[in-house]
């Protein structure tokens, strides 16, 4: 019973003394566990999980006729028709500028912030493309499915959003979006993203 009232109490002193640490998860892109070091007033990020959530049909619907014109087939006549593809995955760190927000018109705030930064991204899927296709001399409409194809995507970001942090419970809750430059291997390639969530304090 001492030791569970011993950690209980190092805990709120941790607490108490400054939360330079949270944990939580991030809904979005990427979906999954996120990590915030407070540095001072500024902190690190990262984020990790399933990526490109909300894009994944458009994606490679988009992508299907660049990947085909690579392959020089030579048929007659194609058309595309699904894809099967492993867990995207996507990792981000930035680095984030934090400013405390004081009042929103009359109104006092406290443990308001927004925050902008900047980082990286790396983001990886493998996929399968399925397609028919005629070849020369013949009427009929074959099928095919690609070998596997790996995709990986490297690039910097900037971000910028907003975190609450509750006043009695070590608890916050944000909301960001992120504009993702590719360097590799669509350099210039531009993307937004957003994601909410909560983080545990410590």
């Amino acid at each position: 019973m001492k030791r569970i009232i011993f950690l209980f109490v190092l805990a709120i002193s941790i607490t108490a003394y400054g939360q330079n640490m949270g944990i939580g998860i991030r809904l979005g892109d990427p979906t999954g566990p996120t990590l915030k070091k407070h540095i001072g007033k500024n902190a690190l990020e990262f984020s990790f999980g399933r990526s490109h959530l909300f894009s994944n049909h458009h994606w490679y619907n988009d992508n299907f006729d660049s990947w085909y014109l690579h392959q020089n087939f030579g048929y007659t006549d194609f058309q595309y028709q699904d894809y099967k593809a492993s867990i995207p995955l996507g990792m981000q760190l930035h680095y984030l500028i934090n400013k405390d927000i004081y009042k929103i018109g009359s109104e006092d705030i406290k443990g308001l912030q927004w925050y902008f930064g900047f980082g990286g991204q790396f983001r990886f899927r493998n996929y399968h493309y399925t397609y028919t296709y005629k070849v020369p001399g013949d009427p009929n409409w074959h099928y095919g499915t690609s070998r596997r194809v790996t995709d990986i995507d490297l690039g910097v970001d900037g971000v910028i959003g907003l975190e609450y942090k509750f006043d009695k419970v070590p608890f916050s809750v944000f909301i960001d979006m992120t504009i993702f430059m590719e360097v590799v291997d669509n350099p210039f390639l531009p993307s937004v993203q957003g994601g909410i969530g909560g983080r545990y304090n410590f």
